[in-house]
C-alpha cells in the first residue's frame, strides 16, 4: 500500500518532469575589437602593470608596478621611453601603481612604496613631488588624478580616505574614512576625475562611489555580487565618448559597461559570453574611444577598439 506522503512525492517529480526547464536570461554583451597587445618596453618586458594613462598626443604611460617604472609607447604601442628607475631618491619610484596625466601633459605618480606623489614631464624630467601625508602621518598613495585647476586628487590606501591636495603638497580638504556608509570606503583605488564629477573605486566596499568636488556624495555605481551589474573585486574605471562607465572586476576577470549614471548595460564579450581578462587592473579610454586594460598577471596592456 502506498502512503500520502509517497504519493505526494510521486505527484511532485511527475510535476517537476513535466515542466520545461527553466533558462537563464542571456547577458547582454559587447564585442571590443582587438587591435594589439603591449608586452615589451624600451628597457624590457612589463611586469605586473598596474595602471595607463593616454595623453593629448596619444602617448601611452603605462606603469610597470614590478619594474617601478613608466613605461612610455606611441599610440600603436611602439615602445619610445622609460620614465624612473627603482629606488628612494628623487626622481625614483618604488613599487608604484597609479598614475594621471594633467591637461599641460604632466605625468603624475602615486609612488606607492615611497608614500608619495611624484611628477615628471613627457621627457621623463622630474618635476616636483611631495609626501602623502595626513596629520602629519604618512599614507600609502593608489592612485592620483588632477581636475582642470589643478587641484591632485590621491585616495589613500591606510587612510580609507580621498584626499586633495595642491601642487606645493598642502592638504586642501579630504572626506571618507573606513566604512561602508555612502562617503565612506575600505580600501579606495582607481580614481578618475572627469568632467567635474570625481570617480573612487571602492575596492572591498564592491562599488564606485561617485561625488563632486567638494566631496558631496552622489551616487553608487555596482554592488556586491556575482551577476550581471555586480562587482567582487573592482579595480579600474574609465568613461568612453558617450558618458558610458567602464569598470574591470579582477576577480570575475571581466570589464562591465553601465550606461549614464549608473544603470547596468552590458559586458564586454560577444553573442553572451563574457570575454574574459587576466587580473584586469586599470584601465584607460582615449578621445578616439581605444581601450586599454592592464591585465596584471599577463604582464601586458590589451589594446582594443571600442563598439
Amino acid at each position: 500500500m502506498v502512503s500520502p506522503l509517497a504519493r505526494y512525492l510521486l505527484a511532485f517529480a511527475a510535476l517537476l518532469l513535466s515542466c520545461p526547464p527553466i533558462q537563464a536570461a542571456a547577458i547582454p554583451t559587447k564585442t571590443p575589437r582587438h587591435l594589439f597587445d603591449i608586452r615589451e618596453s624600451s628597457a624590457g618586458a612589463l611586469l605586473l602593470p598596474t595602471d595607463i594613462a593616454i595623453d593629448k598626443q596619444g602617448r601611452i604611460y603605462v606603469v610597470d608596478s614590478g619594474n617601478s617604472r613608466i613605461a612610455v609607447f606611441g599610440p600603436n604601442g611602439d615602445a619610445l621611453s622609460t620614465i624612473s628607475e627603482r629606488g628612494s631618491k628623487q626622481g625614483q619610484l618604488r613599487d608604484p601603481v597609479g598614475i594621471g596625466v594633467d591637461q599641460k601633459g604632466l605625468i603624475y605618480v602615486a609612488d606607492s612604496g615611497n608614500k608619495r606623489i611624484q611628477v615628471f614631464d613627457a621627457a621623463g624630467r622630474f618635476k616636483f613631488g611631495f609626501p602623502v601625508k595626513e596629520k602629519g602621518e604618512q599614507v600609502k598613495p593608489i592612485d592620483v588624478a588632477v581636475s582642470s585647476n589643478g587641484n591632485i586628487y590621491v585616495t589613500g590606501n591606510t587612510n580609507h580616505k580621498v584626499m586633495v591636495f595642491n601642487r606645493s603638497g598642502k592638504l586642501l580638504k579630504q572626506w571618507g574614512g573606513e566604512g561602508t556608509s555612502d562617503g565612506q570606503f575600505r580600501f579606495p583605488g582607481t580614481l578618475l576625475v572627469h568632467h567635474g564629477l570625481i570617480y573612487v573605486v571602492d575596492v572591498l566596499n564592491t562599488r564606485v562611489q561617485v561625488f563632486e568636488p567638494s566631496g558631496r556624495f552622489r551616487y553608487n555605481i555596482g554592488e556586491w555580487g556575482v551577476a550581471p551589474g555586480q562587482m567582487f573585486r573592482p579595480k579600474g574605471v574609465a568613461l568612453d565618448n558617450r558618458g558610458r562607465r567602464y569598470v574591470t572586476d579582477s576577480y570575475m576577470d571581466l570589464i562591465q559597461v553601465f550606461e549614464p549614471p549608473y544603470r547596468f548595460a552590458y559586458v564586454l564579450g560577444s553573442s553572451g559570453r563574457i570575454q574574459k581578462f587576466t587580473a584586469p587592473a586599470g584601465i584607460a579610454i582615449s578621445p578616439t574611444n581605444r581601450l586599454y586594460v592592464a591585465e596584471m598577471l599577463k604582464h601586458k596592456v590589451s589594446v582594443y577598439d571600442l563598439p
